[in-house]
């Protein structure tokens, strides 16, 4: 939603700036249009002088600060009398400079757009627009204190001019050597900066032709429009294997390759569980524990086991006791704090933890001892709990199951393969498989969310480049262990908040009003007659979900509800989480992979007798996690758009029924099938007429003809242009002969 109403605020800033004419650098006259007046170079320098004063500003100090920038003094004056014209200052009787009434300033950050706009973004409500001209030499993520232009029309965004830059984000940008003609030159990647950068000649003349660089932008020149640069780092070449992974790690500043200095901590990890460890755990390796994960899972940070009798079911869960291995405040929580997450690209995990621990010591490897914090879940038939317990034990695992195979294992047609299985886990499955049913009419009941998202997997081959893409099956077992997760996560907030006992929660905020309203007029356009109420429950979303389940758009539908609600984060705050429908609800099943799990780990402990000490910086922390969190995502996301593009790239020219799956100002987003992956058509390709985008954006129609594009429809479209940089997959409607044979 945020995306729509930048979009809108960026058409009238452009159409409000489109209409001035430049008089070239020095002008500083008022705009002919209306109000809009932008300070040249000058006037900005006596602006920033008004900024945190020390003091009374004088009318000299002003002439002395512009005259040391190279100014001369008549200049000067005239552009003193034209800002006191224009109100933005004040000069007092004892040639004392005051703020004017349409002096407003204010402190935040910039968010650039690809096409060299961007808006600044502050404590305030409502975000500036920054021009292309006045985001020359500023990048994404600088701190600045920039002045408020008024845009003429009230309804439209302000402009900000930046006035003095605060705080550097960061300046690696990622170059490509490209030849042109006979001589070599580097471009930004997926033209990420619209500036230059140019590097020494020296530098350029080690290069070649697909070279991928990691540079530290230097200085600015604002004549030239160009960055300076150094190389920090090479990637390889644009076409390697796995070069995208390289880039992300960079483009997103997110840690790849360990860094040695925890080669000493490592070097201590134990291979193996010795029996001093063993000392006041609850032995439970006589238990028939079983992991289940995917095929290509190389850690195991959770093991279940199942009993059941006329009374319900008794679940256990185990979780590897990464705590125990990990010294609070050593280099490795240090490291694992600072990473906060594994990352899991398509073909590569960047591990939170020293592989030695998460696929050595603390994976819970079948036919070893391993450490774990086991909970004891008791449920009643209905499995409602009736009581937790939480204890610190070691275990056994059994057996090393997957997804595919539980499910092959538990069809009714295939339970002569239980003497396949070590004993008891076979009925330990089953009796799962029966308390997953009760969970999952529990959970429909309490109205928990249930989206069912297409998931895509990435094939490579033998030189590991991406050969297809399918879509991800999912399988029952899938869902015996994520609720059997679930209980575990809610049980261990409910004892923590019980004991309180700070802890970083998992919250999940309810939808504010305006996403709502969006929804509602969606549903509307898919003549959906579904009313929200303003504080609306996790249920009132199932039941669209439900009533959609057969529609032809039920995918877009799906996706819209996914929109509507907001990011799930990580607070200290008493608080639900709104999608799953719990009252509490923390993460704790996954200490491997996420650090505010590692600290519920140690929290829990510490209600058992083996104290740690609490972390001052909670809520800090969990905003840093939070964050950290979204900044990933979108790391694995940027990836997957290179491997789509770069599949799609193989089939330029051929044709495709598509599916529109969702409907924008600019064009319909097409689904193939066949391929996996989707692409746009841009609003152009639609046909020889104009073509109106109805208020809910679920369909364009011909204004001539009457011709519609509508979610669900299919198109036959072919692939015109696939850009792995940005991620872009362009399609062409099919017809007039066009497709195959339209391709040169």
């Amino acid at each position: 939603m945020v995306k729509r109403k930048r979009a809108s605020q960026t058409i009238a800033a452009q159409r409000s700036s489109g209409k001035v004419k430049k008089r070239g650098r020095d002008f500083s006259r008022k705009r002919s249009r209306n109000n809009e007046f932008f300070p040249d170079p000058l006037q900005r320098q006596i602006l920033c002088t008004l900024i945190n004063p020390e003091g009374d500003i004088s009318a000299s100090y002003i002439y002395e600060q512009c005259r040391l920038a190279g100014y001369k003094k008549a200049s000067i004056q005239q552009k003193i009398g034209e800002l006191e014209r224009l109100k933005f200052l004040i000069i007092g009787g004892d040639a004392t400079v005051l703020e004017g009434p349409l002096f407003h300033v204010a402190s935040g950050s910039v968010e650039l757009h690809r096409d060299g706009f961007g808006f600044f973004v502050h404590d305030n409500e409502g975000d500036w627009y920054i021009r292309a001209s006045d985001a020359r030499g500023i990048l994404n993520g600088d701190r600045m204190v920039a002045l408020r232009i008024l845009n003429s029309s009230a309804d439209r965004a302000p402009f900000a001019v930046p006035l003095v830059l605060t705080q550097q984000g960061s300046r690696r940008v990622i170059l490509v050597a490209e030849a042109r003609g006979n001589i070599l030159i580097t471009r930004v990647l997926a033209q990420e900066i619209k500036d230059r950068v140019i590097l020494a000649e020296e530098v350029l003349a080690t290069l070649s032709p697909g070279d991928v660089i990691v540079a530290e932008l230097g200085s600015f020149d604002i004549q030239s429009e160009t960055w300076s640069a150094t190389v920090v780092q090479r990637l390889g070449k644009i076409n390697d294997p796995s070069i995208e992974v390289s880039i992300a790690l960079h483009k997103f500043d997110i840690p790849g390759v360990r860094d040695n200095s925890l080669d000493a901590e490592v070097a201590g990890i134990p291979e193996m569980v010795d029996d001093a460890s063993l000392f006041n755990r609850v032995d439970l390796r006589n238990l028939p524990f079983v992991t289940i994960d995917g095929p290509d899972a190389k850690d195991f940070d959770d093991a279940v086991y199942v009993e059941h009798s006329d009374a319900g079911f008794c679940l256990y869960v185990a979780i590897a006791d990464v705590s125990h291995y990990v010294a609070q405040g050593s280099l490795i929580d240090l490291d694992a704090r600072k990473r906060s997450t594994s990352v899991y690209f398509p073909r590569l995990v960047c591990p939170m933890l020293p592989e030695e621990l998460s696929s050595g010591i603390c994976s819970l490897k079948p036919d070893q001892d391993r450490l774990v914090v086991v909970v004891k879940i008791e449920l009643d038939r209905e499995a409602r709990v009736a009581a937790s317990q939480f204890m610190t034990g070691v275990i056994h695992s059994k057996k090393r199951l997957t997804y595919s195979e539980v499910d092959e294992l538990l069809d009714a047609a295939r339970a002569d393969d239980e003497a396949k299985l070590p004993p008891g886990t076979f009925d330990s499955l089953i009796n799962l498989k029966l308390l997953t049913k009760v969970l999952l009419k529990n959970r429909h009941d309490r109205g928990a969310l249930e989206i069912n998202a297409r998931e895509s997997a990435f094939v490579f081959d033998d030189s590991d480049r991406v050969s297809v893409i399918e879509t991800q099956k999912r399988f029952f077992s899938s869902r015996m262990i994520e609720e059997a997760m679930l209980c575990a996560n809610v049980a261990a907030a409910e004892f923590l908040k019980a004991n309180k006992e700070p802890f970083l929660y998992r919250a999940h905020p309810e939808p504010d009003s305006a996403k709502i309203i969006k929804l509602e007029e969606f549903l509307v356009s898919l003549d959906f007659d579904l009313k929200i109420s303003s504080r609306p429950t996790p249920s009132d979303f199932l039941s669209i979900l439900d009533a959609s389940r057969d529609h032809p758009a039920a995918e877009s539908i799906q996706s819209a509800v996914l929109r509507t609600m907001n990011q799930a984060r990580y607070t200290p705050t008493p608080t639900g989480h709104f999608g799953l429908a719990y009252q509490s609800y923390a993460h704790f099943t996954s200490p491997i992979r996420r650090y505010p799990d590692l600290m519920v780990h140690r929290a829990i402990k510490t209600q058992l007798g083996q104290p740690y000490e609490r972390v001052k910086d909670l809520e800090e922390l969990g905003e840093y996690c939070s964050s950290n969190e979204r900044k990933v995502e979108e790391a694995v996301r940027w990836t997957h758009g290179w491997l789509n593009a770069t599949v799609a790239g193989r089939y330029i020219g051929e044709e495709y029924l598509g599916r529109v799956v969702s409907v924008a100002s600019f064009g319909c987003f097409i689904f193939l099938d066949e391929l996996c992956l989707e692409g746009l058509l841009h609003v152009s390709e639609l046909g020889n007429e104009f073509f109106h985008l109805d208020d809910g954006s679920v369909s364009f129609t011909g204004s001539e003809t009457g011709a519609m594009y509508r979610l669900g429809d299919g198109v036959p479209v072919y692939i015109s242009e696939a850009n792995v940089e940005t991620g872009r997959v362009t399609l062409k409607r099919a017809h007039q002969g066009k497709g195959r044979r339209h391709v040169h």
